[in-house]
């Protein structure tokens, strides 16, 4: 993959290896929080971009892959903020995806993805890592830099906001 009108100072290669390695789990990645294969796209397309600025991060960090789906996780928020910004009409639903992770509930992911473009970029973050991802509130915390109070309070908030929103008992 040649960038035009750059000199090629690696970075060519750098982004075509990332792209064979990753590119497959973070378009999934993408699609599943978006459900739309042409936001999905962009938001990917923008996730490269970064990930290219910031590659001299991306040695240094402990969780390469990680990393990369929490600039995806961003840009896909983007494109969500931007579409609610676009409409107001509820997004189709996205029937289960194979790609579960074990311990995420299939009906709890489901709620979430269907009120992501409602959530706060905190919100958003905390119900990726925990209806999409399946980390417990432990993990979300340590993954976010957070307490663990914190997140036990997030996830309250978006349980009661998905009740809300989907007419459910939380």
């Amino acid at each position: 993959m040649k960038v035009r009108g750059r000199k090629d100072d690696g970075t060519n290669e750098e982004l075509a290896e990332l792209y064979r390695r990753y590119g497959y789990l973070l378009q999934r990645r993408s699609r599943t929080l978006l459900r739309d294969p042409a936001a999905a796209e962009d938001a990917l397309q923008d996730a490269f971009v970064k990930i290219i600025h910031a590659r001299s991060e991306l040695t240094t960090v402990e969780n390469p892959v990680a990393w990369m789906y929490r600039v995806v996780d961003r840009c896909c928020f983007d494109q969500l903020r931007r579409r609610k910004l676009r409409r107001t009409e509820p997004l189709d639903d996205h029937e289960n995806e194979p790609h579960l992770r074990p311990g995420v509930d299939v009906e709890s992911r489901n709620a979430a993805l269907r009120i992501l473009h409602e959530l706060s970029e905190p919100e958003f973050e905390v119900a990726v890592l925990a209806y999409v991802d399946g980390m417990n509130q432990t993990e979300i915390a340590a993954t976010l830099g957070v307490s663990r109070p914190t997140i036990w309070k997030r996830l309250t908030q978006i349980r009661e906001h998905a009740a809300d929103l989907l007419g459910e008992v939380p």
